[in-house]
C-alpha cells in the first residue's frame, strides 16, 4: 500500500491537516467493532501511525444485542494481535440498560460504548480517541436532527473534532471506503441489524437518502458543504449567547459528598433579557442547561449519559417566560433542570430527583401521653382520631421535618389567650407555630401539599381565598409553594404552614383550651 499515492490516505491526511486532529506524539485509542467503516480506519491509521508520529490502541465494546457479537470482539482481537496492538475489551447488555432508563437501544448502545471508551482512552492516557464516522453518516444525521427537530447546533451535523473524540473519515463516503478495503483486501464483520428498516436510521440511509441521491448526485458534498455554512452561523450566534450569558447570569455552587463544587443554579435578572432576539435567548437556554449537566471534568463516568434536549417548546415557553406580564412561571425540562420566573429573577436549577414533596405516603411517628413512641405507615398523612390522645409528632421524610400537634393545659391555655386577645402577641408567633382553638380540631388531621384550587379564610380575612391567590399576594415563591406543607382538619385547610391559620379555628373569648401545631 502506497500511502502517498492513495488518494483514500491522501484525503485522510488533509482531513486530519485541515482540522488540526492529531498532533506529533498523541497516543490514539482507535473504536473498532469489527465493521468495514472501523477497520479500514484501523489500518489507515496504522499504515499513517509513522507519518503521523502517534501511538495507536485499539477498543471494541460488545452491546449483546446480536448472538454473534462475540466473535466480533475475537475478530477485531485479532487484527490487534497481528498489528501488536493494546487491546481494550468490554461488554454490557443494551438491550437491559434501555429498558431501565427508558431510553431507545440505540441510544443505550451509545451510552454504554462511549462509556466504556473514554474509561479505555484514560487507562491507555490517549489524547485522542478515532470514531470511522463518514460522509454517508453525516447525511444521514442531518437528515434525522432534521425530521426530529434540535436546532442549528444539531442540523450542522456531526463535527469532525469534537473534545478528544476526532473523525478522520468524515470527508470520504460509504462506497470510497468499501472500495478501499476491496482494493487492499481488507476483511471486515458484517453487522445484518444494519439492514433492518425498523431502526429509523437504517430507513434513512436505505430509502431516503439513494432517492436524493437520484435527484442531486452530490448530495452528500452538498449536506456537507451546507452544514458548514450553518455551522459557522451557529459558532457566531453561539459566542454572542455566551458573552451575554458570562456578563448577566449569576453562578452558584453547592457541594458534594466529596467536599466538589457543582454548578445547581443559574439566575438572571429578567430586565437584562428583555430585548435579546430570540435566537439569542434560545442559545443562552442551551447554554444554560448545558452548563448545569455538564460534567466537571472528563473523568466522569456519566460524560455520555443523555443530555437534555432544549426542544422547540421548551424554547418558546422560556421566551413566554421572559417577556409575559405574569410575575410567576415555570416549565421543567425532561424532569431534569426546572426554569422558574419570579417576578424579575429567573432560576434554571437542578430538579432534586430525591426530594419528593408530593406528600402521598410515608411513615409517622406517633407519641402518646405515656411517651411510647408507636410507629405508622399512612398513605395520606392522616392522624386518625383513635391514634391522638394529647400529643402527636408526623415525621413529614420529603422535607427533612417534623408536624408536631399537641393540647394545651388550662394554664398554658390562658396564657396563650391573654397575649392573642388582650397583649394582640399573634403577630410575634414565630411562622413555624401557629396557635387554635383545641374544640375545632376535627379528625383526621391531615398534612399534604399545596394544590390547585385550594382555598380557606386566612386569620383577619373577610372570606375564602384561593391558596394560590394568597401566595401571590404574599410574594410566596413559586419553588417554595410546593414545600410548605397544609394542614387539614377533617377535609378543611385549618393551617397554611409558616403563612396564616384558618380564621375559623382561631382563638377567642370563647376557647377552652388552646392548642399549637408546629413545623420543626
Amino acid at each position: 500500500m502506497d500511502k502517498f499515492s492513495s488518494f483514500f490516505l491522501s484525503k485522510l491526511i488533509k482531513t486530519v491537516k485541515d482540522s488540526g486532529l492529531l498532533a506529533w506524539g498523541d497516543r490514539v485509542l482507535v473504536a473498532v467493532s469489527g465493521g468495514v467503516d472501523s477497520t479500514v480506519l484501523l489500518y489507515s491509521l496504522y499504515e499513517l501511525r509513522h507519518y503521523f508520529g502517534i501511538t495507536l490502541a485499539c477498543a471494541s465494546f460488545d452491546h449483546k444485542i446480536r448472538p454473534s457479537s462475540h466473535e466480533d470482539i475475537l475478530f477485531v482481537g485479532g487484527l490487534c494481535k497481528k498489528f501488536s496492538l493494546p487491546f481494550y475489551t468490554g461488554q454490557a447488555d443494551a438491550k437491559d440498560y434501555a429498558k431501565r432508563l427508558k431510553l431507545n437501544l440505540e441510544e443505550s448502545a451509545r451510552i454504554l460504548r462511549y462509556n466504556f471508551l473514554m474509561e479505555s482512552a484514560i487507562d491507555f492516557g490517549a489524547q485522542k480517541m478515532a470514531a470511522a464516522h463518514h460522509l454517508d453518516d453525516f447525511a444521514e444525521n442531518f437528515i434525522m436532527r432534521l425530521t426530529v427537530g434540535g436546532g442549528g447546533s444539531a442540523i450542522a451535523g456531526i463535527p469532525v473534532k469534537n473534545n478528544i473524540i476526532i473523525r478522520p473519515l468524515i470527508r470520504h463516503t460509504k462506497q470510497e471506503i468499501i472500495n478501499f478495503a476491496g482494493d487492499n483486501s481488507i476483511r471486515f464483520r458484517e453487522d445484518y441489524t444494519n439492514y433492518d428498516k425498523k431502526i429509523f436510521r437504517n430507513f434513512v440511509r436505505l430509502n431516503i437518502i439513494p432517492q436524493l441521491k437520484k435527484h442531486n448526485k452530490s448530495f452528500l458534498k452538498t449536506v456537507y458543504n451546507t452544514s458548514g455554512v450553518l455551522r459557522s452561523d451557529d459558532e457566531f450566534i453561539n459566542a454572542a449567547a455566551k458573552d451575554l450569558f458570562d456578563n448577566i447570569s449569576k453562578l452558584f455552587f453547592s457541594k458534594t459528598e466529596g467536599n466538589r463544587l457543582l454548578l445547581s443554579q443559574i439566575v438572571f435578572n429578567r430586565k437584562d433579557l428583555i430585548g435579546s432576539h430570540r435566537a439569542l435567548l434560545y442559545r443562552l437556554l442551551k447554554i444554560s442547561i448545558l452548563s448545569l449537566w455538564q460534567p466537571q471534568d472528563i473523568v466522569d463516568k456519566n460524560i455520555f449519559s443523555k443530555k437534555p434536549i432544549v426542544s422547540y417548546s421548551n424554547f418558546e415557553a422560556f421566551v413566554e417566560l421572559v417577556k409575559s406580564k405574569k410575575p410567576n412561571a415555570y416549565f421543567n425540562i425532561k424532569h431534569l433542570i426546572s426554569v422558574r420566573r419570579e417576578y424579575d429573577n429567573i432560576f434554571i436549577e437542578h430538579i432534586l430527583l430525591n426530594n419528593k414533596l408530593t406528600f402521598k405516603s410515608f411513615n409517622f411517628n406517633f407519641t402518646g401521653t405515656n411517651g411510647k413512641e408507636i410507629k405508622y405507615k399512612c398513605i395520606l398523612n392522616e392522624l386518625d382520631k383513635t391514634k391522638y390522645k394529647d400529643v402527636s409528632d408526623i415525621e413529614i421524610k420529603e422535607l427533612g421535618r417534623s408536624f408536631f400537634i399537641k393540647k394545651l393545659k388550662e394554664k398554658e391555655t390562658y396564657r396563650i389567650k391573654a397575649g392573642i386577645l388582650k397583649f394582640k402577641k399573634n403577630t410575634s408567633v414565630p411562622p413555624n407555630v401557629a396557635y387554635f382553638d383545641f374544640e375545632k380540631l376535627k379528625f383526621p388531621v391531615t398534612i399534604r401539599a399545596f394544590k390547585e384550587g385550594d382555598s380557606f379564610v386566612p386569620l383577619g380575612a373577610g372570606g375564602h381565598k384561593k391558596v394560590k391567590s394568597y401566595f401571590i399576594d404574599k410574594k410566596v415563591p413559586m419553588k417554595v409553594r410546593k414545600t410548605l406543607p397544609i394542614i387539614l382538619f377533617k377535609d378543611e385547610i385549618a393551617w397554611v404552614s409558616f403563612n396564616s391559620i384558618s380564621e375559623t379555628i382561631k382563638i377567642t373569648e370563647s376557647t377552652k383550651y388552646a392548642g399549637i401545631m408546629f413545623i420543626k
